[in-house]
């Protein structure tokens, strides 16, 4: 009778223990549970006009400490950064309770700021440097066009690609108001902050390591500028200088086009597109050659600094004798660039330019170099290059570069670089 249930022991022991062999994975949680663990955490940042109630601009961020530090965009405060005189801010929070809201630093580069409000044992957030897994499944939560908090789940499609600094791109639908707000994996952690969409769930999200690094350095050195114009200056001309080190570590690349040498793209985030028109009514021919990339930063609506592009235009005719082919040259050579031409009297000078003859390595062109001041960034300045060749009467090439928000000593070396592309190669 003993080894009867001893055996009927044995026998239910070992069905259990082929159960469990076999089991089915866990789930990972639900929108649902993701949202329920993390609504409070997360809250709404408002920008107001001072002496009223009205809001100006509105947003989303996250605790990422128990005593009240939270983690935004910094276009979601960039007013109050730069007219902290006109504009204060305010965080709604889960509960719906109201409350104002200190800056204490700011990565424009990587669009983050850190804030701080008032309070103790508040539910801070882990932030996670490592990336996730491409295809990795994410939830972003924030306030879409203030409707109230929302949870968004999409899937990270990894870092985006000629993108100037890092930037995950995310299939999900983000909108107005969830900027500042924490994306997270399945446990909870925070693996990148919202920052913008193209629409039709092409978004972009700043990697959590960024926010890191912000909020380290002001665990460290925990001071808050008295002003942060001057700090947005500063690193405006940090990203200068690095721009200008990618663009002109190593020679301008080129292209061969009926003999003129053609800038090409310098670095991976810049990109080239061409086109011909060619019309016979006109009696000439153009290849247009266009190229541009994400490095703009982001200053306030409106203004993004630190942008390069530049195009070049071949003129081909067999029709036109030289005065009117020079005239056809002299149209398109006497308009402005792509670039932010146009800027509010109070906040840019206006260009001054020289005009000068230059030999370009054989090659005879006119060339006009323009210049003007950010008044409010000071060291800051969009610089325009434009150029024609005088080498040949039936073909010349006319060629432009748009730098806008530069320091004047990147500006000129940039200049040089890309001066030293063009030459005659028959």
């Amino acid at each position: 009778m003993k080894r009867f249930f001893y055996l009927i022991a044995c026998m239910v022991l070992s069905s259990g223990m082929l159960l469990d062999a076999f089991a089915m994975p866990s789930q990972p949680p639900s929108s649902k549970v993701i949202f329920e663990r993390v609504k409070h955490s997360v809250v709404q940042i408002r920008t107001l006009l001072k002496g009223s109630q009205s809001q100006s601009s509105i947003g989303s961020g996250f605790y990422v400490s128990a005593d009240g530090l939270i983690i935004s965009n910094y276009h979601v405060v960039s007013s109050h950064a730069l007219q902290p005189e006109t504009y204060t801010m305010e965080y709604v929070d889960s509960q719906g309770a109201h409350g104002t809201l200190r800056l204490l630093a700011i990565d424009v580069l990587h669009d983050l700021a850190l804030l701080q409000r008032d309070g103790q044992h508040l539910p801070g957030l882990s932030l996670q440097s490592a990336s996730p897994a491409q295809g990795e499944t994410l939830h972003s939560l924030g306030n879409p066009n203030d409707l109230g908090l929302s949870i968004v789940t999409g899937v990270n499609n990894g870092l985006r690609e000629h993108s100037f600094y890092e930037a995950m791109h995310f299939t999900g639908a983000l909108n107005p108001g969830m900027s500042g707000g924490p994306v997270v994996n399945q446990a909870n952690e925070v693996v990148g902050i919202n920052e913008a969409t193209m629409g039709q769930s092409r978004s972009f999200l700043v990697p959590a390591k960024f926010a890191v690094e912000l909020l380290t350095h002001w665990q460290q050195h925990p001071v808050i500028p008295p002003k942060f114009r001057p700090e947005i200056a500063r690193q405006l001309k940090q990203h200068s200088a690095t721009l200008t080190k990618r663009l002109t570590s190593k020679p301008f690349p080129v292209q061969i086009d009926a003999g003129y040498a053609i800038p090409d793209t310098p670095d991976p985030y810049i990109r080239c597109w061409a086109n011909e028109f060619n019309e016979p009514k006109v009696f000439y021919q153009m290849r247009t050659y266009r190229c541009s990339g994400r490095a703009g930063v982001f200053v306030e609506d409106d203004i993004s600094l630190g942008q390069v592009s530049f195009s070049s235009q071949l003129y081909q005719t067999s029709k036109l004798d030289f005065w009117r082919f020079g005239r056809v040259l002299e149209r398109n050579y006497g308009t402005l660039g792509d670039g932010n031409f146009d800027g509010p009297d109070d906040y840019v000078s206006n260009y001054a330019c020289q005009d000068s003859m230059l030999n370009l390595q054989g090659l005879r062109a006119k060339v006009a170099l323009c210049t003007r001041a950010y008044r409010k960034l000071p060291g800051l300045y969009d610089i325009y290059l434009k150029l024609v060749t005088l080498e040949h009467q039936q073909d010349a090439l006319v060629s432009k570069l748009d730098l806008v928000g530069v320091t004047y000593e990147d500006g000129m070396h940039i200049v040089q670089a890309y001066l030293g592309v063009f030459k005659w190669k028959k």
